[in-house]
């Protein structure tokens, strides 16, 4: 099993988000939006490895994966997809 993400320690994250309102010149609503896109730029590219790592799970044979593909993808903590009649 995969470690969960350690949290950052109270005062870094207290001097990251100083840090992201400065660099928007005080400015919190700039702030808001610059982490807002960051974000949906993070999701979209998480989206597109979800769909490649599909893409390959697809294109293994299952003779030659002998089936351990659709054990381990069904298996995954976290969802991937994969439908394999496609």
């Amino acid at each position: 099993m995969t470690q969960p993400a350690q949290e950052p320690a109270a005062d870094d994250l207290e001097t990251s988000v100083d840090d992201i309102i400065a660099a928007c010149e005080g400015d919190a609503r700039a702030a808001v939006r610059v982490l807002l896109v960051a974000l949906h730029h993070c999701q979209t590219e998480l989206e597109k490895r979800d769909e490649e790592i599909a893409q390959l799970a697809r294109d293994i044979s299952r003779g030659y994966s002998r089936g351990r593909w659709e054990d381990f993808l069904t298996r995954a903590e976290v969802p991937i997809p994969y439908k394999p009649d496609e």
